[in-house]
């Protein structure tokens, strides 16, 4: 049986990296795949951003960069495990 015989492997040349993909054979903790939770943000009153410190508003925007985007991550890879999330609010 032709078929059955050992073959060497073949490489080939690319040019770029192939991805692999590999099958996963537990499915993650339910908790672990709930969509990440957004809470509602600062109230958007130009006369109270006024009154917060440049250096602590500073500090809040990149605290809310930070959280969207770990927020953004979890939902894309719940996403890739196959159930998406709602869309994000902006």
């Amino acid at each position: 049986m032709q078929a059955c015989a050992l073959r060497q492997p073949v490489e080939v040349a690319v040019s770029q990296p192939v991805p692999v993909a590999v099958p996963v054979k537990d499915t993650p903790p339910a908790e672990l795949t709930r969509c990440a939770a957004r809470p509602e943000g600062l109230p958007e009153n130009p006369a109270l951003v006024a009154q917060i410190p440049t250096a602590i508003r500073a500090g809040i925007i990149r605290l809310a960069r930070a959280f969207a985007a770990n927020a953004n991550q979890l939902d894309r890879l719940i996403a890739w495990t196959g159930t998406p999330c709602p869309a994000a609010p902006h």
